[in-house]
Protein backbone atom coordinates (compact mmCIF):
# COMPACT_ATOMS: atom_id res chain seq x y z
CA UNK A 1 0.00 0.00 0.00
CA UNK A 2 1.85 3.37 -1.14
CA UNK A 3 1.45 6.29 1.32
CA UNK A 4 -1.14 8.33 0.04
CA UNK A 5 -3.50 4.42 0.12
CA UNK A 6 -2.62 4.35 3.66
CA UNK A 7 -3.49 8.01 4.41
CA UNK A 8 -6.87 7.84 2.43
CA UNK A 9 -7.61 4.54 4.30
CA UNK A 10 -6.85 5.33 7.85
CA UNK A 11 -8.88 9.00 7.18
CA UNK A 12 -11.52 7.19 5.81
CA UNK A 13 -11.87 4.89 8.93
CA UNK A 14 -11.67 7.74 10.97
CA UNK A 15 -14.04 9.86 9.33
CA UNK A 16 -16.88 6.64 9.81
CA UNK A 17 -16.80 7.74 13.96
CA UNK A 18 -17.29 11.44 13.09
CA UNK A 19 -19.86 10.97 9.94
CA UNK A 20 -22.03 8.33 12.48
CA UNK A 21 -21.79 11.40 15.09
CA UNK A 22 -23.04 14.21 12.91
CA UNK A 23 -27.27 13.75 13.16
CA UNK A 24 -28.22 15.16 17.03
CA UNK A 25 -30.48 11.93 16.89
CA UNK A 26 -27.62 9.31 17.11
CA UNK A 27 -25.91 11.23 19.46
CA UNK A 28 -28.68 11.58 21.77
CA UNK A 29 -29.27 7.40 21.33
CA UNK A 30 -25.67 7.30 22.68
CA UNK A 31 -26.62 9.26 25.19
CA UNK A 32 -29.31 7.38 26.58
CA UNK A 33 -27.12 3.79 25.96
CA UNK A 34 -24.69 5.28 28.02
CA UNK A 35 -27.00 4.82 31.00
CA UNK A 36 -27.50 0.79 30.09
CA UNK A 37 -28.82 -1.48 27.33
CA UNK A 38 -32.33 -0.22 25.92
CA UNK A 39 -34.66 -1.87 23.91
CA UNK A 40 -35.59 -0.18 19.89
CA UNK A 41 -38.80 0.86 21.51
CA UNK A 42 -37.62 2.12 24.74
CA UNK A 43 -35.07 4.31 22.59
CA UNK A 44 -37.82 5.68 20.28
CA UNK A 45 -40.09 6.75 23.27
CA UNK A 46 -37.48 8.58 25.28
CA UNK A 47 -36.13 10.57 21.77
CA UNK A 48 -39.51 11.19 20.53
CA UNK A 49 -38.73 9.24 17.17
CA UNK A 50 -40.73 6.70 15.18
CA UNK A 51 -39.45 3.39 15.92
CA UNK A 52 -38.42 3.01 11.81
CA UNK A 53 -36.55 6.06 11.94
CA UNK A 54 -34.48 5.28 15.53
CA UNK A 55 -33.77 1.33 14.16
CA UNK A 56 -32.47 3.17 11.13
CA UNK A 57 -30.34 5.53 13.46
CA UNK A 58 -28.55 2.37 15.55
CA UNK A 59 -27.82 0.64 12.30
CA UNK A 60 -25.96 3.56 11.45
CA UNK A 61 -24.65 3.60 14.60
CA UNK A 62 -24.13 -0.40 14.77
CA UNK A 63 -21.85 -0.11 11.56
CA UNK A 64 -20.12 2.81 12.53
CA UNK A 65 -19.71 0.11 15.44
CA UNK A 66 -20.50 2.49 18.38
CA UNK A 67 -23.17 -0.09 19.64
CA UNK A 68 -23.90 -3.76 19.84
CA UNK A 69 -26.87 -5.22 19.78
CA UNK A 70 -28.50 -8.51 21.04
CA UNK A 71 -31.92 -10.22 20.93
CA UNK A 72 -33.68 -11.48 23.92
CA UNK A 73 -36.78 -13.01 23.01
CA UNK A 74 -38.97 -10.53 20.92
CA UNK A 75 -37.03 -7.76 22.03
CA UNK A 76 -33.49 -6.56 20.04
CA UNK A 77 -31.36 -4.71 23.10
CA UNK A 78 -28.84 -1.86 22.27
CA UNK A 79 -25.84 -1.11 24.48
CA UNK A 80 -22.60 0.84 23.84
CA UNK A 81 -20.22 -0.93 22.08
CA UNK A 82 -17.32 0.05 25.18
CA UNK A 83 -16.21 2.14 27.68
CA UNK A 84 -14.26 4.01 25.21
CA UNK A 85 -17.54 5.06 23.61
CA UNK A 86 -18.84 6.67 26.32
CA UNK A 87 -15.42 8.86 26.69
CA UNK A 88 -15.94 10.22 23.51
CA UNK A 89 -19.62 11.63 24.51
CA UNK A 90 -17.84 12.93 27.58
CA UNK A 91 -15.25 14.66 25.69
CA UNK A 92 -17.39 16.01 22.61
CA UNK A 93 -19.64 17.68 25.27
CA UNK A 94 -16.54 19.41 26.99
CA UNK A 95 -14.79 20.21 23.78
CA UNK A 96 -18.43 21.48 22.57
CA UNK A 97 -18.57 23.83 26.21
CA UNK A 98 -15.48 25.11 25.27
CA UNK A 99 -15.81 25.79 21.89
CA UNK A 100 -19.41 27.24 22.28
CA UNK A 101 -19.79 29.06 25.45
CA UNK A 102 -23.62 29.96 24.73
CA UNK A 103 -23.93 25.97 25.54
CA UNK A 104 -23.23 25.83 29.00
CA UNK A 105 -25.06 29.25 29.15
CA UNK A 106 -28.22 27.64 28.29
CA UNK A 107 -27.63 24.57 29.94
CA UNK A 108 -27.26 25.94 33.12
CA UNK A 109 -30.15 28.43 32.73
CA UNK A 110 -32.15 25.20 31.64
CA UNK A 111 -30.95 23.00 34.73
CA UNK A 112 -31.49 25.58 37.31
CA UNK A 113 -34.48 26.59 36.07
CA UNK A 114 -33.11 30.17 36.17
CA UNK A 115 -31.87 30.21 39.26
CA UNK A 116 -34.26 28.21 41.13
CA UNK A 117 -32.58 25.02 41.50
CA UNK A 118 -29.51 25.37 43.71
CA UNK A 119 -26.26 23.19 42.47
CA UNK A 120 -23.97 20.70 44.70
CA UNK A 121 -20.66 20.01 43.56
CA UNK A 122 -19.66 16.52 43.64
CA UNK A 123 -17.04 16.97 45.84
CA UNK A 124 -19.24 18.55 47.93
CA UNK A 125 -21.76 15.94 47.46
CA UNK A 126 -19.51 13.18 48.45
CA UNK A 127 -18.43 14.98 51.67
CA UNK A 128 -22.34 15.69 52.79
CA UNK A 129 -23.17 11.56 52.20
CA UNK A 130 -20.01 10.63 53.60
CA UNK A 131 -20.64 12.73 56.94
CA UNK A 132 -24.23 11.44 57.32
CA UNK A 133 -25.63 15.17 56.51
CA UNK A 134 -27.13 14.18 53.24
CA UNK A 135 -28.72 11.15 51.28
CA UNK A 136 -28.11 11.14 47.58
CA UNK A 137 -30.87 10.06 45.17
CA UNK A 138 -30.91 8.59 41.55
CA UNK A 139 -33.93 9.38 39.96
CA UNK A 140 -33.51 7.40 37.28
CA UNK A 141 -35.43 4.75 35.92
CA UNK A 142 -34.33 1.34 38.06
CA UNK A 143 -32.44 -0.15 35.74
CA UNK A 144 -30.37 2.55 34.62
CA UNK A 145 -29.70 2.60 38.39
CA UNK A 146 -28.95 -1.11 38.32
CA UNK A 147 -26.67 -1.17 35.57
CA UNK A 148 -24.57 1.95 37.35
CA UNK A 149 -24.73 4.05 39.72
CA UNK A 150 -22.97 6.11 42.84
CA UNK A 151 -22.25 5.06 45.65
CA UNK A 152 -24.31 5.49 48.46
CA UNK A 153 -27.23 6.01 45.73
CA UNK A 154 -30.86 4.91 46.76
CA UNK A 155 -32.86 4.40 43.23
CA UNK A 156 -35.97 6.48 43.54
CA UNK A 157 -37.47 7.01 40.05
CA UNK A 158 -38.82 10.36 39.47
CA UNK A 159 -42.22 9.18 39.05
CA UNK A 160 -42.14 7.49 41.80
CA UNK A 161 -40.93 9.95 44.22
CA UNK A 162 -44.26 11.65 45.92
CA UNK A 163 -44.95 7.82 46.81
CA UNK A 164 -41.42 7.62 48.70
CA UNK A 165 -41.18 10.84 50.36
CA UNK A 166 -42.35 9.05 53.73
CA UNK A 167 -38.70 7.31 53.13
CA UNK A 168 -36.35 10.42 53.11
CA UNK A 169 -35.20 11.44 56.48
CA UNK A 170 -36.41 14.90 57.89
CA UNK A 171 -33.31 17.11 58.88
CA UNK A 172 -31.32 15.87 55.93
CA UNK A 173 -30.01 17.61 52.81
CA UNK A 174 -31.77 15.92 50.00
CA UNK A 175 -28.69 15.40 46.69
CA UNK A 176 -30.72 14.56 43.33
CA UNK A 177 -29.04 13.30 40.25
CA UNK A 178 -30.19 11.27 36.86
CA UNK A 179 -28.42 11.07 33.45
CA UNK A 180 -25.76 14.22 33.64
CA UNK A 181 -24.99 17.59 33.36
CA UNK A 182 -27.61 17.41 29.93
CA UNK A 183 -30.72 15.59 32.15
CA UNK A 184 -33.24 17.59 33.60
CA UNK A 185 -34.94 14.83 35.77
CA UNK A 186 -32.74 15.98 38.33
CA UNK A 187 -34.14 19.47 38.41
CA UNK A 188 -37.53 18.44 38.34
CA UNK A 189 -37.17 16.02 41.60
CA UNK A 190 -35.34 18.95 43.63
CA UNK A 191 -37.87 21.35 42.68
CA UNK A 192 -40.70 18.62 43.58
CA UNK A 193 -38.99 18.74 47.08
CA UNK A 194 -38.02 21.91 48.13
CA UNK A 195 -41.91 23.03 47.22
CA UNK A 196 -42.70 20.60 49.91
CA UNK A 197 -40.23 21.70 53.01
CA UNK A 198 -37.03 19.75 51.79
CA UNK A 199 -33.34 21.31 51.88
CA UNK A 200 -33.12 19.55 48.39
CA UNK A 201 -30.04 20.68 45.67
CA UNK A 202 -29.09 18.92 42.30
CA UNK A 203 -26.02 17.02 41.35
CA UNK A 204 -25.15 18.52 37.95
CA UNK A 205 -23.28 15.14 37.09
CA UNK A 206 -24.14 11.65 36.33
CA UNK A 207 -22.68 8.13 36.73
CA UNK A 208 -20.58 8.35 33.71
CA UNK A 209 -19.62 11.84 34.07
CA UNK A 210 -15.36 11.04 34.51
CA UNK A 211 -14.84 13.58 37.23
CA UNK A 212 -16.99 11.27 39.27
CA UNK A 213 -14.16 9.56 41.11
CA UNK A 214 -16.03 7.16 43.22
CA UNK A 215 -18.83 4.72 41.19
CA UNK A 216 -20.18 1.81 41.40
CA UNK A 217 -20.77 -1.44 39.20
CA UNK A 218 -23.61 -3.14 39.95
CA UNK A 219 -22.65 -5.73 38.20
CA UNK A 220 -19.45 -6.54 40.41
CA UNK A 221 -20.08 -4.50 43.54
CA UNK A 222 -16.47 -2.62 43.86
CA UNK A 223 -15.94 0.71 43.88
CA UNK A 224 -14.10 2.40 41.07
Amino acid sequence: MEAREFKNFAYGHFTKISKALSSPGRFELLDYLAQGPKTVERLAKETHMSVANTSQHLQALREARLVASSKVKNHHYYELADNEVAELLQLTKRLAERQFPDMGEVRTMETTAGGSVPVMSSAEALEEVASGRAVLIDVRAEDEYASRHLTDAVSIPLAQLEENLEHLPIGKKVIAYCRGAYCLYASDAVRFLRERGFEAYRLDEGPTDSSISQEIDADDGEIR
